[in-house]
């Protein structure tokens, strides 16, 4: 463990703890002759003892107002849970509400609102998990790197609460999601949890990288989608040519080619989505080992408590003095 100070120069106040080397501790008594007092050893150990005693006391007083610390660092811990990156679709049509209709005012929940309060909920009853966040429409935005900070955590799913925009390129979210796992070491259940009502196609040539990169990555996806009254289901084949299919068949297709765990969640209301998100908390546990930054810690308490108990046998000393024979 490595320590530092607030205020350094504070340290020099402890040259103060050779005083009481320096000069006797005790006033002198008139004796008629030192000859005469036989030699004694117990009370030359006490002295000595009580100047010890004094300069401790002295060098933990300097030491107390120096604001000593323990510098911040990183611990590993061992848990169940997984490093889950919440990758939230931003785009206009999750203002709607799961009918397809805008909402506005008090006119009901729409599905980024919903999304958002399930969210919170399962980040709260998560202990062990460590959870990153994306927000993506037209282009990603990063949001909250990997942390167990549940309060930072819980801001960042709050902070998506705008008035989504713009159309769904899930294919630079899903880019900048899987970057989290880049040059990390694989201690746990690796998890992509995409929420999104779909509308999307992922070019070609973004495809195979995308599929590479979760290979290499390990990772599995869960996609919750958000479907409208009037959306497309994921399992529904074209009916002529495939480019009759849906946006969101494609790309669940696409999502079923990975080579990767992967599920689905056609969620059509508020209950749905609260059951795919429990049944996503049910499958991601799994050994977890990871690191979690200490903060810095104050030390200067330490200090002013040594300090105090080396000074109550120097008061208990100094009441025992003999001032006169």
């Amino acid at each position: 463990m490595s320590f530092g100070f607030v205020s350094p120069w504070w340290l020099l106040l402890g040259a103060g703890a050779l005083l009481p080397w320096l000069r006797p501790g005790q006033p002198a008594v008139d004796y008629s002759s030192l000859a005469m007092m036989p030699e004694d050893r117990l009370s030359v150990a006490i002295d000595r003892g009580l100047r010890a005693i004094t300069s401790l006391a002295l060098a933990a007083l300097a030491a107390g107002i120096a604001g000593p610390y323990a510098l911040e660092q990183w611990e590993e811990r061992l848990g169940t849970g997984a490093h889950i990156v919440l990758l939230m679709d931003r785009s206009s049509s999750m203002n709607e509400n799961f009918s397809g209709r805008y909402l506005g005012g008090t006119a009901g929940e729409s599905k980024n609102a919903v999304a958002r309060r399930l969210l919170a909920d399962f980040v709260r009853r998560r202990g062990d998990d460590l959870f990153a966040m994306v927000a993506f429409s037209a282009a990603p935005r990063y949001v909250m790197p990997l942390t167990q900070d549940r309060e930072a955590v819980l801001a960042a799913i709050d902070s998506v609460g705008d008035r989504g925009h713009g159309i769904t390129n899930i294919a630079p979210g899903l880019a900048m999601a899987l970057d989290f796992f880049n040059g990390r070491p694989a201690t746990g259940a690796r998890i992509i949890l995409l929420v999104s009502d779909g509308a999307t196609r992922i070019e070609e040539e973004s495809q195979d990288m995308i599929r590479q990169w979760f290979q290499d990555s390990q990772s599995r996806l869960y996609w919750i989608y958000l479907r409208s009254t009037n959306s497309a289901p994921l399992n529904r084949p074209p009916t002529g040519a495939s480019d009759d299919a849906s946006p969101e068949y494609l790309l669940h297709r696409y999502f079923q080619s990975l080579g990767v765990p992967y599920t689905a969640y056609e969620a059509t209301n508020p209950r749905a989505v609260e059951e795919a998100i429990a049944d996503i908390g049910r499958l991601a546990n799994q050994p977890l080992r990871y690191l979690e930054k200490v903060p810095r810690k104050d030390l200067s308490g330490w200090c002013y408590g040594c300090a105090l108990i080396l000074l109550l046998p120097l008061l208990a000393a100094k009441s025992l003095e003999v001032h006169a024979w």
